[in-house]
């Protein structure tokens, strides 16, 4: 009995030993080596949509300021120039129009870091179209990241995309709000509907 008791004390002060040494063992910063990290990820990304699994559909589509600016020859983009895409859309859905940087678009969509926390997001909890309403929005208007834009000029009404945004077209090299310096963003969306301006210009954009 008496060996009974002091294996059993014996375990109790182990015990208290590891809970003091867990809460004074400092919690690692899921932002360590950020900017080394993001650029890491993105070129995997960039390595994935070059060689895509079977059974997956990737594209690359290069920073629309570039695009616009007309590429040169003598031009070396690199994997920072561009937005990856994962093509997630379900076959048999109904594709519709692609925006103009001057349409407004209705969008559903989340988006979190390389470290998976999520940053911003137009619907909480599982995906359900019936619940949630979808944000609107000008494609080209100021304010709207430049990878955000690069992506919805390519997509139709009715798909389904994970995006990679490099930090070039995100949010740079200083912290924005909650967002962090470098951060790679990726973004679940959906493209709900293309709005067109009314007047002369109304029209019909196909891919």
């Amino acid at each position: 009995m008496k060996n009974f008791i002091l294996c059993f004390w014996s375990m109790l002060v182990l015990m208290c030993g590891l809970a003091s040494c867990s809460e004074d063992t400092p919690v690692a910063d899921p932002y360590a080596n950020w900017e080394a990290r993001n650029a890491a990820y993105i070129d995997s990304v960039a390595n994935v949509a070059a060689n895509p699994p079977a059974g997956e559909t990737w594209h690359r589509y290069v920073n629309y300021k570039i695009q616009n600016d007309g590429m040169g020859t003598d031009l070396t983009l690199t994997n920072s120039d561009y937005v990856y895409v994962k093509d997630l859309t379900d076959d048999g859905v109904e594709l519709g129009k692609t925006p103009f940087a001057t349409d407004t678009v209705n969008v559903h969509y989340r988006g979190w870091f390389i470290n998976g926390e999520v940053f911003d997001q137009s619907y909480s909890g599982d995906w359900n179209v019936m619940v949630h309403e979808p944000r609107q929005f000008v494609v080209g208007e100021q304010g709207i990241r430049t990878g955000w834009t690069t992506a919805l000029l390519h997509m139709q009404e009715g798909e389904h995309w994970e995006v990679y945004i490099p930090y070039t077209m995100g949010y740079g090299t200083s912290d924005y709000g909650d967002i962090p310096a470098y951060s790679t963003l990726v973004f679940d969306i959906r493209l709900e509907k293309v709005i067109h301006p009314k007047g002369p210009d109304d029209r019909s954009r196909g891919k």
